[in-house]
């Protein structure tokens, strides 16, 4: 049947449209915005990040503590701190190796190369979140900026894009992640899918405590597949096949189960209102607790969203467990924080958690209700940018103190990029590299350590110490650089000292700085026999504990550990050490020399 033509139209040809079948001219520009407009969510933001985390570009002290292992590495002289002893002082696994790599290959300096690879990977990070949230959402309609607007206004997320730690790293292993889980498709591929269970896996190297991550990606993915038996064995063989294989080489090489900074600051111990503390002293001062509040409902609306079109039966392309893994997994993650009592740097062990939550609403869908929580975010975005939010306060709270400050103004260098920029700006270290370039002259071994009053004194060390020159060391990343390789630097917190952390724990100071290992067992170790009297007045030591501490030293489980690090590593060294592992990754001596000599040595 033919529909006849409107009175003073012509007919529409068969190939034709007529004028009252043409698109508007508004919905045109709506499909060619449609075009650009995700690739700007993306491109936007993250040219907003880069530019803001090179102009926060930095190297902080524990940024450098990686670095003495690359520089051992490199020389040939394994992943240690301290040539001669097998201690694990990186956390990042994955960062230590890449550092070792990329310096290997340029031979540049491995403190600018941290810096500049890790805002490299955090932009790449970034940039991979928004992409996949983009993706996630889409589907024909227009997408609103929402979390990224909490990125761009919090100047620790800036800052810690370097700081040579392995932030950048995490960030990027996040946003693929991410873009991986996205992906995620009944029907898909298996090898996709092994690829993408084996990119979770790597948490755990990335850091340790990451593995809260991988498992709820694992579980999420798992979920939307759905696969047989044979399949989910694959798939958790991908993803721990290369975790397992370095923690069998952990424990046997160093003869611990975790990284030593983890047992120096007792990552398994409990100090709920002090990490609640640190929380609170990240949300606060940024004014996050509104931002995060409209967030959760925006995504509570998406999930109530998905599982309306599930109970209807319509194909969705959003499934609930990829909406909602990253979620929970930065929940879990920020409960981790807690349980630990949170970091002594400001701000760092919360971020992680913040970029999790963020995920599933780094963009969303457009509707009424998130184009009102868009514009709430842009109006919440001026005011924390703008000059009516106090910054964070530079001096020490009870909690945690801005690193990044701190150490600008002590170095008087905006941007310190470089190993130089520390080991010549410290304001302690000219007068310690001086006394350090004696030492390394000197004709006997020498011990150098420090007063109560953080004065630098060297005394005679014993004759058959295997080390020329031992160095306290109190800031362990730039007393690190500048000693020699052949130097051994004494961690005086832990975080490289075997003795050091697994000493018992006790609060007293920020989290993580707990474990101060005393000049009695410094002295006990090293210094000669009969020490001068003058030394140990300044040491505020005495005769009695050096030699309690020197007997602990050399009786039960503290004997063998210290055996287990510093004998030569040969197979049954390896075997002894491996099934070893577990007790001695537990085991902790008392902190007084005469208490720990009655229950090691049984006096």
């Amino acid at each position: 049947m033919t529909t006849p033509a409107t009175p003073g139209t012509a007919p529409a040809l068969p190939a034709q449209r007529g004028p009252w079948q043409r698109l508007p001219a508004s919905a045109g520009r709506l499909r060619r915005t449609a075009r650009w407009w995700p690739a700007a969510l993306v491109a936007v933001p993250t040219a907003v990040l880069f530019a803001l985390g090179y102009r926060r570009r930095w190297i902080c002290d524990d940024g450098l503590i990686y670095l003495r292992p690359v520089r051992q590495i490199v020389a040939g002289n394994g992943p240690v701190f301290n040539v001669g002893e097998r201690a694990e002082s990186s956390t990042g696994t994955l960062w230590q190796w890449l550092l070792a790599l990329v310096t290997w290959v340029t031979g540049a300096d491995p403190a600018f190369l941290a810096v500049g690879s890790g805002l490299l990977l955090s932009t790449a990070g970034f940039a991979c979140a928004l992409y996949a949230t983009c993706r996630l959402h889409r589907g024909g309609r227009l997408l609103l900026p929402a979390g990224v607007l909490v990125l761009t206004a919090v100047p620790p997320v800036w800052s810690y894009m370097t700081s040579g730690l392995e932030s950048g790293l995490g960030t990027c292993w996040t946003g693929l992640s991410w873009w991986l889980l996205t992906r995620v498709r009944r029907g898909q591929r298996a090898r996709a899918a092994y690829g993408a269970a084996f990119v979770f896996g790597l948490g755990p190297l990335v850091r340790p405590d990451l593995t809260v991550v991988t498992v709820c990606f694992l579980a999420a993915q798992w979920w939307v597949l759905r696969p047989p038996a044979r399949g989910c064995v694959r798939a958790i063989a991908a993803a721990g096949a290369l975790p397992l294989a370095y923690e069998v080489f952990r424990a046997g090489y160093y003869g611990v189960l975790v990284p030593l900074p983890g047992i120096a600051k007792e990552a398994g111990a409990s100090a709920w209102a002090r990490g609640a503390g640190y929380v609170q002293e990240t949300l606060g001062p940024y004014w996050l607790w509104p931002a995060l509040l409209v967030l959760a409902g925006v995504t509570g609306l998406l999930a109530r969203g998905v599982r309306r079109q599930r109970r209807a039966g319509e194909p969705g392309r959003v499934s609930l467990a990829v909406l909602l893994a990253p979620c929970v997994a930065g929940l879990l993650l920020a409960c981790y924080v807690m349980r630990v009592g949170g970091d002594y740097m400001h701000a760092r062990m919360i971020l992680p958690a913040l970029l999790l939550v963020l995920l599933p609403v780094l963009v969303v869908p457009a509707s009424r209700v998130t184009a009102a929580a868009s514009g709430l975010l842009l109006v919440w975005l001026c005011a924390a940018v703008s000059p009516l939010r106090q910054p964070f306060d530079v001096r020490s709270t009870p909690m945690s103190f801005n690193v990044r400050s701190s150490d600008v103004a002590s170095l008087g260098d905006h941007n310190p990029v470089r190993t130089a920029a520390w080991v010549e700006n410290w304001p302690a270290l000219p007068e310690a590299r001086g006394m350090l370039a004696e030492a390394v002259d000197a004709p006997r071994p020498t011990l150098l350590y420090f007063d109560g009053e953080r004065r630098l004194h060297a005394t005679p060390m014993r004759a058959d110490a295997p080390y020329h020159v031992v160095m306290v060391g109190r800031h362990l990343g730039v007393t690190g650089a500048a000693a020699p390789l052949d130097t051994y630097v004494n961690d005086a917190w832990g975080l490289a000292s075997p003795v050091g952390a697994h000493l018992a724990l006790e609060r007293w100071s920020w989290p993580g700085h707990e474990k101060f290992l005393r000049n009695h067992w410094i002295f006990a170790e090293w210094a000669v026999q009969e020490p001068p009297e003058a030394d140990l007045l300044r040491a505020g030591t005495s005769r009695e504990d050096v030699a309690a501490a020197r007997a602990a030293l050399e009786c039960g489980r503290l004997a063998e550990l210290r055996e287990s690090v510093r004998a030569p590593l040969t197979a049954e060294r390896f075997w002894r050490n491996l099934t070893g592992a577990l007790e001695r990754t537990a085991f902790r001596f008392p902190r007084s020399p005469a208490a720990a000599e009655r229950e090691l040595c049984g006096k």
